[in-house]
């Protein structure tokens, strides 16, 4: 694992960008794990700054979102409108090549064993890009015993309420990539800029592994990169 402390969360998305940037430039067609989130706003930001000056060439790229709401296609709380308005054709990738979850698939558990098949039929992922939650969950895999597979997931009333999503859709579900893909991503690089990360940061960097903190399980990962805000690193020592 390696961790690196920047001081604020712009800081992070710059050396966040340069990661993505080598990436894509040692292996074009890399196949990519994408994140939501507000930590993942000044990240693609600097991608879409980047690819506005020819710096960052994404083109060849492909990538697959980490989760999806389940919501209508056009409802505005929906991470496919997220990443519409933040990232995709805005950061130079193909849209074509840029997969998420059919939040509106009549059959939720056949559309997340159809998502593990996409992502197993692309390689797996080569760099797969995660926040964290405040309760330690990556992607939508919370606290908890551990699911390897895409799976739905019910999401407590204070996500929703955090992804502005009104009463009407709860329980709020979600289909989200598993810890399996994950973890056997080539690289994977973690992302935190937030004092109310900062017990979590503490339990993935120090340890113990522990279920009860998702994001402790990938500690091990070969090609673990951890990148903080001086305010997420606050409970390091």
């Amino acid at each position: 694992m390696r961790v690196v402390t920047l001081p604020d969360a712009g800081a992070v998305a710059r050396a966040a960008a340069d990661v993505l940037a080598g990436e894509a430039a040692a292996r074009p067609d890399l196949a990519l794990g994408l994140p939501t989130g507000r930590t993942m706003i000044p990240f693609y930001a600097e991608l879409r700054e980047r690819f506005g000056r020819g710096a960052l060439d994404l083109s060849r790229a492909r990538a697959f979102n980490l989760d999806e709401l389940v919501l209508p296609r056009d409802h505005p709380a929906a991470f496919c409108a997220y990443m519409e308005r933040h990232a995709w054709e805005r950061v130079g990738l193909d849209r074509s090549r840029c997969a998420i979850p059919d939040g509106a698939a009549a059959d939720p558990g056949a559309e997340c064993a159809r998502y593990d098949l996409e992502i197993a039929a692309a390689g797996g992922l080569d760099l797969a890009i995660l926040g964290v939650g405040a309760d330690g969950h990556v992607a939508y895999n919370l606290p908890g015993p551990p699911v390897e597979r895409v799976h739905l997931v019910e999401l407590p009333d204070a996500l929703a309420e955090v992804l502005d999503v009104p009463g009407a859709w709860r329980p709020l579900r979600a289909i989200t990539m598993g810890l399996g893909a994950i973890r056997a991503a080539r690289r994977t690089l973690v992302l935190a800029t937030s004092a109310e990360k900062a017990e979590a940061v503490r339990a993935m960097v120090a340890g113990p592994a522990s279920d009860r903190w998702p994001c402790s399980l990938l500690a091990g990962h070969p090609r673990l990169d951890v990148i903080l805000s001086a305010e997420a690193a606050a409970g390091l020592s």
